[in-house]
């Protein structure tokens, strides 16, 4: 899909879009709309709840939603409209993200700045937009090492790794005589081409593992023996508004977080939390040589404690939601007594 993506790009960049904004999913929308119209006249539902992207779902959910009186609620776990990731200024995607936001009772995003955006975006929505953040499993604090800090200090990279969560800024760092016997990169995940072809042409200067994807649970067991999570992330994959949903599992884990960014909504979170002692700018070579100095010279932070992290605990987040849907569906029935008095 990736190469696929690549040929696509300049078609798709004449109309202002990025080829990531219409996935083939999107063909599945005739077909979902009318299931969740069967299951409507079938069953009795107190809400329909819609996730994006990609918007094949919400998009679906809204369709379904003509005529009836239940009410819709959509979660962006990250944005589509405006989001570089998929938007270059388009008038298409704001203008079906207006039509699809206008039929909800609420609107669910992930971070203050994605909150910010879509209240921008559309205030007459506001009050019905809230934040719900990514998370972690609370489990993860009892995987916690106390490990001694050793050379060389392995980074870790956990998840997808594509051009717009770029490596060459941090490779370029950690090939400078201090850092070469100092680290050692692991990416544990998807590698798009473009970037192994980066990593292919370091690797005599650097250490480097590349291991395929695999299960959560192996995952996570290679956060916990690592020193060091690595974040990445560029303006070109949402780094305004999206947070890294690993940063949580890093920090859950007692790891502190190398952040190589535009400065967006991650590092912004580890400002708030207090962790963002190893944070740097994509397009600061100093400033990622001056962190990755710092990592490889100074003591590692004390982990942040469970209670500073209690907001992101995915039962906490479960009983938002929950809390969430509930306001929604008791507004609905309100409402439909009026209806029914007033007929």
């Amino acid at each position: 899909m990736s190469r696929v993506g690549r040929v696509a790009e300049p078609l798709f960049a004449q109309i202002g879009l990025r080829p990531e904004a219409l996935p083939p999913s999107l063909a599945w929308i005739p077909q979902a709309s009318l299931e969740i119209r069967r299951r409507m006249r079938t069953e009795r539902y107190g809400v329909i709840v819609a996730t994006g992207p990609p918007m094949a779902a919400p998009i679906a959910a809204r369709l379904a939603s003509r005529g009836v009186t239940t009410p819709l609620v959509v979660e962006l776990r990250d944005l589509w409209a405006g989001n570089p990731a998929f938007d270059r200024g388009s008038s298409t995607l704001p203008a079906v993200e207006r039509w699809v936001l206008s039929r909800t009772s609420a609107v669910v995003a992930l971070t203050p700045e994605a909150v910010a955006d879509l209240r921008h975006r559309h205030p007459v929505l506001e009050d019905r937009i809230l934040e719900i953040p990514n998370g972690f499993e609370p489990e993860l604090f009892q995987l916690r090492r106390n490990g001694e800090k050793s050379q060389p200090l392995t980074i870790l990279h956990s998840g997808t790794l594509t051009p717009d969560r770029p490596i060459t800024p941090l490779l370029k760092a950690l090939a400078i005589d201090a850092n070469r016997s100092a680290f050692r990169l692991v990416l544990h995940g998807y590698v798009d081409p473009a970037i192994r072809d980066e990593i292919d042409q370091a690797t005599h200067d650097i250490d480097i593992e590349v291991r395929a994807p695999s299960s959560w649970e192996e995952a996570i067991q290679t956060i916990a023996s690592a020193h060091v999570g690595l974040i990445s992330q560029s303006h070109g994959a949402g780094d305004e508004t999206a947070v890294a949903a690993k940063v949580y599992e890093y920090l859950a884990l007692g790891k502190p977080v190398l952040c190589v960014s535009d400065g967006g909504a991650t590092e912004a979170l580890l400002r708030r939390l207090g962790a963002d002692e190893f944070c740097a700018r994509l397009d600061e070579p100093a400033s990622i040589a001056a962190t990755l100095d710092r990592l490889r010279t100074q003591s590692f932070p004390t982990p942040l404690p469970p209670n500073r992290l209690a907001p992101y605990d995915r039962r906490v987040l479960a009983g938002r939601m929950a809390d969430a849907l509930d306001r929604v569906v008791d507004a609905n029935t309100r409402a439909s007594n009026v209806r029914r008095r007033s007929g």
